[in-house]
């Protein structure tokens, strides 16, 4: 009995030890183990037309999820969604405004919708409406750390805000990322006690009032549901906001007259142009909703002796769908955005389980749903990990890498806050990748992807991308980044057989996984820089 004992006890104790560490030039060496050919053929399958641009809510992304399922089972990964599934389930919200019932009047005056201004609707809220005076308050922000607060002095206590879009050149690209955002700019006025918002588009910004209209009255505002009840998402409009929209520029002058000619010059030089005190609106606004299901797919590698902490890797699976057709065709396949970032998280995962050593932290392998809807599905998973949400210590997110030229430097967008940078340095070093920072600060890119999600719940988190250099010094890719942006991304045209570069693939996934290695064997779990803005938000 006492032997027997004794073997339990080393039994135990060896079980938490971690496994042998691999030198700078051992996974150098094992990375190289990325196979091209398995990446095309992820890429391949995903983005088939079979699979219908892998919509969420259709039976093509039910396809697209078994697919990964069944290559998580393969690998031998852990299922860790629902009642021991690799599906966590969740419930999504389309809210639609109802035209015959919703309306934005300007005193007497009734505006015209789609024209003069576009509504959001409420996914919290059916029917809701509001009487009040108006205030302009700039980009919204308040950011006086950066000596920047366009509310300072101003009183917008149940008044309807002007609210432009964007933010100042002059803040630092993740911080100008995060204060563009629109989520941020609602809170923010909702925080304030403002009764409603109305987002304007400036002239030569990102967008457009057009383009909002086409997009939102034809497909709506998509929320995810929480355990709460309560929905998540673009149309969450929190505590005090009544109404939330879009004011065309160009009706501008009918709210503050003079508006169209001088309000941006106005408030550059300091100056807030305000409407008179007798200007009121009055609205009401319906929502109609339209709920579906869907799921994240969730495989868990467990770790060593650091194993109770937990990287999780996000790629989003799904993509737009059927659409207007270009040349004769319909179908959005969506293999650049995102069958390639599955694909890189599917041979990183090949990666990791044929390794002859575990990782001393666990990894969680995350196909995500509705990225595409506004990083639902990874909104969803970071509130609601499967695992302690304390011991989720980083997230590595792969979301349309632009694999169309060899890879000879990176942007980490959103590393520069954190440890991960460390990392992220040494693995470049030994690529021989030189690492940039954000070349097109104005596309906020840190905020569009699901790696948010994560950074707002504390978790410091790496967004991977592809840098400008070539091999001719003298050029870069933007000339050819301008046209995959033009002809390719969300477009038909995003095919596997289109502008792909898979030995560029093969750079990237061992980047990635090199970062993620090195992540899950550290002495010291990832912490955010003292100096970081998004610091406030660590748990």
């Amino acid at each position: 009995m006492r032997l027997t004992a004794i073997f339990l006890i080393l039994l135990i104790s060896f079980a938490g030890c971690k496994d042998k560490v691999l030198t700078d030039e051992e996974l150098l060496a094992f990375a190289d183990k990325v196979e091209s050919d398995q990446f095309r053929y992820h890429v391949a399958l995903l983005a088939d037309d079979s699979m219908k641009g892998r919509l969420p809510g259709t039976p093509e992304y039910e396809k697209a999820m078994g697919y990964v399922v069944d290559q998580f089972e393969a690998f031998g990964l852990e299922p860790v969604g629902d009642n021991g599934s690799y599906l966590q389930h969740l419930t999504l919200r389309t809210v639609r405004v109802n035209p015959y019932h919703s309306h934005l009047l300007l005193g007497s005056d009734t505006l015209k919708a789609g024209s003069d201004y576009l509504y959001m609707g409420n996914a919290n809220q059916k029917q809701q409406a509001v009487e009040a005076g108006v205030v302009f308050v700039g980009y919204g922000i308040e950011a006086d750390t950066f000596g920047h607060n366009d509310y300072a002095g101003i009183d917008v206590a149940n008044k309807i805000v002007l609210v432009l879009l964007g933010a100042p050149e002059t803040l630092p690209p993740s911080e100008r990322a995060y204060f563009s955002n629109l989520s941020t700019k609602m809170q923010t006025a909702d925080a304030k006690g403002a009764s409603g918002v109305l987002l304007i588009y400036p002239p030569n910004g990102r967008g457009s009032f057009e383009g909002a209209s086409r997009r939102y009255s034809e497909s709506g505002i998509t929320n995810v549901l929480m355990p709460s009840g309560l929905a998540d998402g673009r149309a969450n409009l929190g505590e005090n906001l009544k109404i939330a929209g879009f004011y065309n520029m160009e009706s501008l002058d009918r709210l503050i007259p003079g508006a169209m000619d001088s309000l941006l010059i106005k408030y550059e030089q300091g100056e807030l142009l305000q409407p008179g005190e007798e200007l009121i609106l009055s609205g009401s606004v319906v929502s109609d909703w339209q709920e579906f299901e869907s799921a994240n797919v969730l495989g868990l590698l467990e770790g060593t002796d650091l194993k109770d902490e937990y990287i999780i890797h996000t790629a989003h699976l799904d993509h737009v769908g059927i659409g207007e057709p270009v040349n004769g065709d319909s179908i959005y396949n969506g293999a650049h955005d995102n069958a390639s970032g599955i694909s890189a998280m599917l041979e990183i995962a090949r990666l990791y389980t044929s390794m002859d050593s575990k990782p001393r932290r666990s990894v969680i392998f995350a196909a995500v749903t509705a990225e595409e809807m506004g990083l639902l599905g990874s909104k969803y998973l970071a509130r609601n990990p499967p695992v302690p949400k304390e011991q989720v210590i980083a997230n590595v997110n792969t979301d349309m890498p632009t694999l169309i030229a060899p890879l000879l430097s990176i942007e980490p967008l959103g590393a520069e806050h954190s440890s991960i940078m460390k990392h992220v340095q040494t693995n470049a070093r030994l690529l021989n990748l030189q690492v940039n920072e954000d070349h097109m600060p104005e596309e906020v890119r840190f905020v569009r992807s699901d790696n948010y999600n994560f950074i707002l719940e504390g978790v410091p988190a790496l967004r991977m991308k592809y840098g400008l250099k070539t091999e001719d010094s003298e050029t870069g890719l933007d000339s050819l980044i301008n046209t995959f942006t033009r002809n390719v991304y969300h477009k038909p045209s995003d095919e596997v057989d289109g502008l792909f570069d898979f030995e560029a693939a093969r750079t990237y996934v061992k980047l990635q996984f090199m970062n993620s290695y090195k992540i899950s064997v550290d002495d010291e779990r990832p912490k955010w820089n003292e100096d970081s803005f998004f610091r406030k938000f660590e748990r």
